[in-house]
């Protein structure tokens, strides 16, 4: 009986190591399974990285990356080994690699543009009661002028002012005598778009940020690298305003909620948008401002204009399509749409 107790026990304890033999073979295997999965996703999370990369340097830099560059991320690297662009198509090829992983992802994309804001002319209020006055040179100019500004494009003209009531449309003309042009110079229109629609991703996506207060010289962007520009004076037109004293030369969008002045030279390109309760632009004789592109002014009240100024610019507000154009494909207001995708 002593003896087969021991057998028993031998064979139990065999048995007993038989099976966490097996249960530690299983979570070996299981182990590696794990981490053959585990490398597998951060190839793949590594390709997708250099996916996002490449579009960053389209909507943030405007300049297409090196191909071919392995760069080290996250402890694993991705490489972006093709990118052509056809218009607003990008097709890409990025590979990710994990320790011995690899994982490569084929692309098309097609760019398109978000929603803009429709401007019916060179300037464009969307409010009223308004206080228009105009003094020296100033001028507002319709026809469509090519994104500097220095040539007409012989197509595509736009009313000069376009206002929301048929007594400020007769104000504005009445103010401005031989200094309004377009098709037709000045005209009532309802149609106007309303900025404060797009204001919330103007401000999340801005370049440039600005509170009430006196700004000297700056420049914001470039012909080929436009810009997002928010200054936020507030509601209070009486005591808060952004005011820039020095030359401002600028492209892209600019958008002001409450009170503009500008007392030096000012050459903006793009869309201007000034919003907010009550709005107040003040150009002072002092400088040339100009704006290339097109001017919209909303408001839940009035707003005041005036367009002052000695200068040796001949037209204080030209429109552009071109300008707005430039505006309008900004890097970062442009969104992707999947084309086809292979991984």
């Amino acid at each position: 009986m002593g003896r087969t107790a021991l057998f028993l026990v031998m064979g139990v304890g065999a048995a007993m190591g038989y099976i966490g033999f097996q249960m530690y073979g299983s979570s070996q295997q299981a182990m590696e399974t794990q981490y053959a999965y585990l490398k597998y996703v951060n190839a793949r999370n590594l390709a997708r990285t250099g996916v996002h990369a490449a579009l960053r340097y389209y909507d943030r830099e405007n300049v297409a990356p090196t191909e071919g560059v392995t760069t080290s991320f996250n402890q694993g690297t991705y490489r972006i080994d093709s990118l052509r662009a056809s218009g607003d198509t990008l097709r890409m090829v990025t590979t990710g690699a994990y320790v011995e992983s690899t994982y490569t992802m084929r692309l098309t994309l097609f760019r398109t543009t978000r929603p803009f804001p429709v401007v019916n002319g060179a300037m464009a209020i969307r409010a009223t009661p308004l206080d228009f006055s105009s003094n020296g040179k100033a001028t507002i100019d319709g026809q469509n002028y090519s994104a500097d500004g220095t040539t007409l494009i012989g197509s595509g003209n736009k009313t000069g002012i376009a206002t929301w009531d048929a007594t400020d449309s007769a104000e504005v003309a009445n103010e401005l005598p031989g200094k309004l042009f377009g098709n037709p110079p000045v005209k009532t229109d309802t149609t106007t778009a309303n900025p404060i629609e797009y204001i919330d991703e103007y401000i999340a996506n801005a370049d440039y940020t600005y509170g009430p207060g006196t700004y000297a010289s700056v420049t914001w962007g470039s012909a080929s690298d436009p810009k997002i520009i928010v200054c936020d004076a507030g509601n209070d037109t009486a005591n808060y305003q952004v005011k820039f004293s020095g030359s401002v030369a600028g492209w892209g969008i600019l958008a002001v909620r409450g009170n503009l002045e500008v007392t030096g030279n000012f050459d903006f390109h793009g869309l201007v948008v000034i919003f907010g309760t009550n709005n107040v632009i003040n150009f002072t004789s002092s400088g040339t401002p100009q704006i290339i592109g097109g001017l919209i002014i909303a408001g839940n009240a009035g707003v005041s204009v005036t367009l002052n100024g000695g200068g040796s610019v001949g037209a204080k507000v030209k429109y552009s399509s071109e300008a707005l154009e430039q505006a309008r494909n900004i890097g970062r207001l442009r969104y992707y749409t999947i084309l086809d995708w292979y991984e």
